[in-house]
């Protein structure tokens, strides 16, 4: 698997709940440039929001922290569109599930965590018909055997795993940076990468 950045950091807008003195958020969306500034530091809690000025099709984000002062519970937040132009009524941002980064200086990727589209299975009126993944309480055997099916994250079934052209497409990510590895509550992060298959 060969994962690639696809975020552009002049289509990209960066906003930070908090900064502490002397540190940047400019360098965060080149990970070339981070040796160059000071990294983003905060005290938590706080958080990163990325918007595009296009939507993105994405599946990872790669975050690179400080040693010592790495956010060790991160919620994270997704805005969806359903066409590129990002002309489809979205819900806005939504929970979409948490990570939880290793005490280290290296770059650590996680995938992102879509939330679901559509009704609930046990719903009354039926699952949605949507293009986000489909929810369902029964496979067949090949689909059992290929791999292709995850276990849904509230336990009520069955996610069938999308492809990279069922990708949606992303206009917002948002961080929320909850716990920290310094006893004093301090995050320094080097950059952030918003990465595809």
């Amino acid at each position: 698997m060969s994962l690639r950045n696809v975020l552009d950091p002049k289509a990209t807008k960066i906003s930070v709940s908090s900064t502490t003195p002397g540190s940047s958020k400019k360098h965060l969306l080149n990970p070339s440039a981070s040796d160059e500034g000071q990294p983003w530091s905060s005290n938590i809690p706080s958080s990163l929001h990325l918007t595009f000025d296009q939507p993105i099709k994405a599946s990872h984000f790669a975050l690179t922290f400080q040693g010592g002062f790495v956010s060790t519970a991160i919620s994270v937040w997704v805005a969806r569109s359903e066409d590129a132009e990002g002309k489809s009524v979205g819900l806005g941002l939504m929970l979409g599930g948490k990570v939880f980064p290793e005490d280290r200086n290296k770059r650590q990727v996680f995938k992102i965590a879509f939330p679901p589209v559509g009704l609930s299975p046990t719903d009354e009126n039926g699952p949605a018909a949507s293009k986000g993944p489909t929810i369902v309480t029964e496979i067949t055997p090949q689909e059992a055997q290929s791999g292709a099916v995850e276990a849904h994250p509230d336990g009520k079934g069955i996610v069938k795993k999308s492809d990279d052209d069922e990708l949606p497409y992303l206009t917002e990510l948002k961080l929320e940076f909850e716990k920290s590895s310094d006893q004093y509550g301090r995050i320094t992060l080097y950059s952030i990468e918003v990465l595809r298959e």
